[in-house]
């Protein structure tokens, strides 16, 4: 069920239980009612006397960056202060002692006005005068607790920095001991002199090794001829006469100038030579004794450079075994002077650390020192945040506030008794809607009658008749009846069995009613009374019952002489007759198969009105000979747990139980819908 429909039921069902137990409000009510009044009229006469305190306007920027703490609660923590029994105690004992003739108690409160400064302490009790002295008394009593809570803190404050200051003076004591020995046995002007000087040597030896080992890279990587012609590192200038082997030798220390000298003339000799050799082989002949000359040049040259080559490559060799040896001469050395240097950071380093512990701990000696000085005079002259802004007022008297009394005991009543009425409704299980139904029973709800109480008469509750101006009562009764029409399996129901968990549920009037709409619809009905006990259908259809079924069961008549024909043409009644206590053993008899039967072959459809099955035994024992039994539950009246023991009393003797019908529904109830459109069954 949507939400919306299930809050619509609930409060149906809770609106129907205020109606029908207003009694029980309306008891609750009236005892809160007697209560608060006793209460108020009983209740001695009370006197309230006032006391107001302020922060001091001088303080109240301090008030906001210092006495109010972190957690707002410094008026909270007041309050209690002010109620506290040290307070409490020495404001009774004082007024004892002021005005010893007067007796009586008060209750002390105190609030804190709002969007202000103003703290305000009152008191309540039964003599006026006790009362004032009172609430003056206590407002003395708390700001002389606060000024000796402020004595006592700065006191012990004070003594436990003193403390602290003496720890920490023999901490730098022994601290400047410590450096003064360290100093002394580590003569740290000249370790920090040598740790400059080590720092400074090892960064050059870093550097020599650094370009010795970019040197030793590019001999390795480069060919004899790329070494002999190229340049990429730094070196001291020598003293040349050619401006190109400087700039060489400036860039390599392998470079060889007169390598290079040897290696640049021969080239360029021969290049010469080459180009002499091609012009003038132009002009002469191939074995011309000065062409001849000129290649033999080209040959002795071109020898004479491959000589240079070999002997670069050999000095190449040489100098990377050479750049090799320094490097690892140059290692050595650098692990020895980092081991220096290391030494002499390490000593340095602890060397401060000990400086540094001597500055703190000073900078923590002053500091206590300061705050020493400022609790002391802050003890001697800090005052007190509250001062007396309006001293206790004269008591006055306290209105007992009937209306409010009689109101609370109204409200406090209602809110019993509605309690007690959930309570009640909790434990009542009694179906109010179909959706309570369909919440506790899963057979289906074939129909659901409306109540009609309002058009009983007399003679009883009318049965429906062809012009009823009871519209929703008799469209759904049409709605009962399709439902069983359409039911599956239809065409084997011609017996039905209507019933109900126990008396007073309308199921004969049920029974009736149906019979009467199948009869409408063209039908032939034999509607039979078979409740031998209190059957009512001969006095609902107005007829005379002295013979019915107890007759035809002890076989005094045949049953065609107790068909009675009602008014409508096509229904016919066969009435209880007389009233048996022995109703059990006469419907087990054979003779009521066979009637059955022969009903069957009659009629198009044969009703029973059974007694309620949790009252006798009488439907259990007939409900198994016939097609289909309905089950009446009555609205608001009907045990949840009664009706399902009544259908697993079915059950259990192997009952077709088609479904329920749901008698005397209140046509307010949100799940019902018939009742929201009567104009258009009366049109």
């Amino acid at each position: 069920m949507p939400i919306g429909a299930a809050l619509g039921v609930k409060f149906f069902r809770y609106r129907t239980l205020i109606r029908r137990r207003w009694w029980l409000l309306a008891l609750t009510m009236g005892l809160g009612l007697a209560y608060q009044s006793y209460v108020a009229f009983t209740k001695p006469q009370l006197f309230e006397s006032i006391s107001r305190l302020n922060i001091r306007e001088e303080l109240i920027q301090d008030f906001k960056a210092g006495w109010a703490d972190t957690t707002g609660n410094f008026f909270g923590t007041s309050i209690e202060q002010l109620k506290s029994p040290v307070v409490l105690g020495r404001a009774a004992e004082r007024v004892k002692l002021v005005a010893p003739h007067t007796s009586g108690s008060a209750d002390i409160s105190g609030s804190i006005m709002p969007r202000s400064n103003v703290f305000t302490v009152s008191g309540r009790g039964t003599d006026a005068e006790y009362t004032q002295l009172y609430v003056e008394a206590v407002v003395q009593e708390f700001l002389n607790l606060r000024a000796e809570g402020r004595n006592t803190t700065g006191k012990e404050v004070g003594e436990k920095l003193h403390d602290q200051l003496q720890i920490t003076k023999r901490e730098l004591e022994e601290q400047k001991q410590k450096l003064q020995a360290f100093t002394e046995a580590n003569n740290m002007e000249f370790w920090v002199e040598q740790g400059k000087s080590s720092a400074l040597f090892l960064s050059g030896l870093k550097n020599k090794q650094a370009q010795l080992q970019n040197e030793l890279q590019r001999l390795e990587n480069l060919t004899p001829d790329q070494v002999l012609t190229t340049s990429t590192q730094p070196a001291t200038p020598k003293a040349t006469t050619n401006p190109g082997q400087g700039a060489m030798a400036e860039a390599h220390p392998s470079f060889n100038a007169e390598l290079y000298n040897e290696y640049l003339r021969k080239s360029q000799e021969l290049i010469q030579r080459q180009a002499d050799f091609a012009q003038w082989s132009q002009v002469w002949k191939p074995k011309h004794p000065r062409l001849q000359k000129i290649a033999d040049d080209i040959k002795r040259l071109k020898l004479a450079i491959d000589t240079v080559r070999e002997q670069n490559q050999d000095a190449t060799k040489a100098r990377i075994v050479t750049i090799q040896a320094e490097l690892r001469s140059l290692e050595a050395s650098i692990e020895t002077w980092d081991k220096k240097v290391r030494e002499a950071s390490r000593k340095d380093a602890e060397y401060q650390g000990l400086q540094s512990d001597v500055a703190r701990t000073q900078s923590q000696i002053e500091k206590l020192m300061s705050s020493m000085a400022t609790i002391a005079q802050g003890t001697s002259a800090s005052p007190d945040p509250w001062v007396v802004m309006q001293k206790a007022s004269p008591a006055v008297e306290v209105p007992r506030q009937l209306v409010k009394q009689i109101v609370i005991g109204v409200l406090a009543g209602f809110m019993i008794g509605m309690i007690v009425l959930l309570v009640l409704d909790r434990a009542d299980d009694r179906l109010t809607s179909s959706s309570e139904l369909l919440e506790h029973f899963s057979e289906p709800i074939l129909g659901q009658i409306p109540n009609v109480q309002d058009s009983r008469n007399e003679s009883g509750l009318p049965l429906l008749h062809p012009e009823d101006e009871r519209y929703t009562y008799a469209e759904a009764f049409r709605s009962l009846r399709s439902s069983l029409i359409f039911m599956p399996n239809q065409s084997e129901l011609k017996t039905l069995l209507v019933t109900s968990a126990i008396p007073n549920e309308g199921k004969s009037t049920v029974a009736s009613n149906l019979a009467v709409t199948m009869a409408a619809a063209g039908a032939h009905v034999l509607l039979v009374d078979a409740d031998l006990r209190r059957g009512d259908l001969a006095q609902l259809f107005h007829v005379d019952g002295r013979i019915g079924l107890s007759n035809i069961l002890r076989d005094e008549i045949d049953w065609q002489s107790a068909v009675i024909q009602t008014e409508y043409p096509t229904l016919s009644l066969i009435s209880r007759g007389p009233v048996t206590n022995q109703s059990g053993e006469l419907l087990l008899r054979p003779t009521l198969l066979t009637i059955l039967d022969e009903f069957k072959d009659a009629f198009d459809l044969v009703i029973f009105n059974t007694a309620p099955i949790l009252a006798t035994d009488d439907t259990p024992t007939l409900a198994p000979n016939f097609d289909g039994a309905l089950m009446v539950v009555r609205a608001q009246f009907t045990s949840a747990r009664l009706t399902r023991n009544a259908i697993n009393a079915l059950y259990a003797r192997q009952v077709n139980v088609l479904g329920l019908i749901l008698n005397c529904l209140d046509t307010e109830t949100p799940d019902y819908y018939y009742y929201r459109y009567p104009k258009y069954y009366a049109a």
